[in-house]
């Protein structure tokens, strides 16, 4: 039985072919299409890969909002208007000849560190991640915490601090406005603030030099740190969940990990809600196209 897992991003698309095994068939990365028939180019690009392989479901993960009993997505901030309101999991479906299903990209990297990752043996898991926007998911008991219309948990979106940085969603002071990695590199060029090899200001940049001493950088990304210990608690005390884990390219840096539990163990919290783990995900960029293959296989049983 192969599926077909895809992973939409800001910048970059992950198509992975999975048989069974614990490593992918067949995997690829390109650029995310931002004009034209996004949906056909990356139906095509999962063809290719399959490269004449039968595949039995398809499961996709794109930035919220979307609709995922639908299989619609909506208004994401993060991609280009061609993809708002399409309806990704039935072009799939047209394209692939299989059934096909979408998720948020979040929602699904807590389902693949829930499975294959960090969260294995928790019965939930909260999954934050932290990149070019501030996602998270919920799992608990194997599945995803959805709500009433599978929107359920875009804490990234609720307001944390009376900071006037307007959010993609429209608010102010939402902790992807403060947290992302967006934030960091913005709030590092407010600050005059530049790398010292001229190149461009982006999170990884800012991590890198706050990691190798430079204050400045450390200021800015202690701020956005502290935005989402105090984030995370408000999460714990809303969903209590077993352990918190973070994804995404902000994530990766040692130092942004240290800087976030220490904020988390910093702020007042009641003694009932202390020692919730707050750890780095175990499989890095891979969460997301993991959950994915998960999906897919559950779409594929459901079939035969």
């Amino acid at each position: 039985m192969a599926v077909a897992a895809i992973d939409v991003g800001g910048t970059k698309t992950r198509v992975e072919i999975f048989s069974g095994r614990e490593e992918p068939l067949e995997s690829t990365t390109f650029e995310t299409p931002r004009d034209g028939d996004v949906a056909g180019r990356v139906g095509e690009a999962v063809l290719a890969l399959a490269a004449g392989e039968r595949i039995e479901a398809a499961a996709a993960a794109s930035p919220g909002p979307l609709d995922p009993r639908g299989g619609v997505i909506l208004n994401p901030p993060n991609l280009s208007g061609e993809w708002w309101g399409l309806e990704f999991a039935g072009r799939m479906e047209e394209i692939l000849g299989c059934p096909a299903a979408l998720e948020n990209d979040a929602n699904l990297g807590a389902l693949g560190e829930a499975v294959y990752g960090g969260g294995r043996g928790y019965g939930s898991v909260l999954y934050i991640t932290v990149s070019t926007g501030v996602g998270t998911g919920l799992v608990v008991g194997g599945v995803i915490f959805g709500g009433s219309r599978g929107f359920a948990a875009e804490l990234g979106h609720t307001v944390i601090t009376d900071d006037e940085r307007v959010c993609g969603c429209g608010r102010r002071g939402c902790v992807e406005a403060v947290a992302s990695g967006t934030a960091i590199a913005r709030r590092a060029l407010e600050s005059g603030w530049a790398p010292q090899d001229g190149g461009e200001v982006t999170a990884l940049a800012v991590a890198t030099a706050a990691a190798s001493g430079d204050r400045r950088a450390l200021a800015v990304l202690s701020e956005a740190a502290g935005y989402l210990g105090r984030a995370i608690v408000n999460f714990v005390y809303a969903y209590d969940p077993e352990v918190v884990l973070l994804g995404g390219g902000v994530a990766q840096s040692d130092l942004f990990m240290r800087l976030v539990a220490e904020a988390v163990d910093a702020e007042p919290i009641m003694p009932a809600f202390r020692g919730v783990p707050v750890a780095r995900g175990a499989l890095g960029e891979r969460s997301v196209v993991c959950g994915a293959r998960v999906l897919a296989e559950r779409l594929a049983k459901r079939g035969a």
